[in-house]
């Protein structure tokens, strides 16, 4: 754990390193970067069967005395300043309600996340919006199983309270670019930068074959495995750098991209005259 933290502190110092230098290079310093997530509601799987509160609570499942087991998207729409090479900032969460239910629960849903980067430092027109699709398969295991379907023995670790159920992301994309040019139409310097969106909790991870294919998904897969019983939270958070992200070590620095690669924002303002 020693090891992992100190790779960890080593990125952050290197990003931070990178921070001072763009502040002397021109670069755009700040951003205000928005996002908007929601479940699109057309393509949750199986209908009847999954409750549609509203595009951001889903419901399912018959209870058992705890409740039914659902997902809440909350914190969206979110607006936070990111510095360029600097801190991952929090932005919207995703909680899954775990509880033993009988009968039919969720077995597929696309979520829609709409990005908007505005520069701040220097104050500059914002990028076009953009709206992503990436899909998310799940699995309401059996809670008895042993071992269970989503990997492990029952009554240990992520399984103690019962065989935890899958939740997996596709993962089409990790990090991906966009460019902007500060000094206007037929400017020469359009710089990359790239956002990413990490997990803060460390629960999205690669997930054992096994539980791949309990939510119908090819391995490898990303995502998470949740107790039984529990509502797990898992914070995203946006960064915005000028090199591309490598990742230390799997389950510290989750990436979860959502589905943004070969993606490019080019905006290039007037110059004054």
């Amino acid at each position: 754990m020693k090891t992992l933290n100190m790779k960890l502190k080593l990125l952050l110092a290197a990003f931070a390193a990178l921070a001072a230098c763009n502040a002397s290079a021109g670069l755009i310093t700040q951003w205000t970067v928005g996002v908007n997530t929601i479940f699109d509601t057309t393509t949750v799987v199986p209908i009847p069967g999954v409750t549609v509160v509203n595009n951001q609570t889903l419901r399912w499942g018959t209870s058992t005395g705890s409740g039914q087991s659902g997902l809440n998207i909350t914190d969206s729409p979110s607006s936070a300043t990111v510095f360029t090479d600097g801190a991952a900032v929090a932005n919207v969460s995703i909680t899954h309600l775990n509880r033993p239910v009988t009968g039919t629960s969720l077995s597929s849903v696309d979520i829609l996340s709409t990005l908007t980067l505005t520069p701040l430092v220097p104050a500059l027109p914002g990028l076009p919006s953009a709206t992503i699709t990436f899909g998310v398969n799940f699995a309401e295991t059996p809670n008895g199983d042993n071992p269970c379907a989503g990997g492990g023995a029952n009554g240990v670790g992520v399984n103690i309270n019962g065989c935890a159920d899958v939740f997996v992301i596709d993962q089409n994309a990790l990090n991906f670019g966009f460019m902007y040019d500060t000094d206007g139409i037929g400017g020469d310097d359009p710089v990359q930068y790239y956002i990413s969106f990490f997990e803060l909790t460390s629960g999205l991870n690669p997930l054992p074959s096994v539980a791949c294919g309990a939510a119908g998904s090819t391995a490898p897969c990303l995502g998470f495995r949740t107790p039984e019983g529990a509502d797990t939270t898992f914070q995203f958070a946006s960064l915005i750098t000028t090199e591309r992200v490598s990742v230390p070590e799997p389950g510290i620095l989750s990436l979860m991209g959502l589905g943004l690669a070969g993606m490019v924002f080019a905006s290039r303002r007037r110059k004054q005259a």
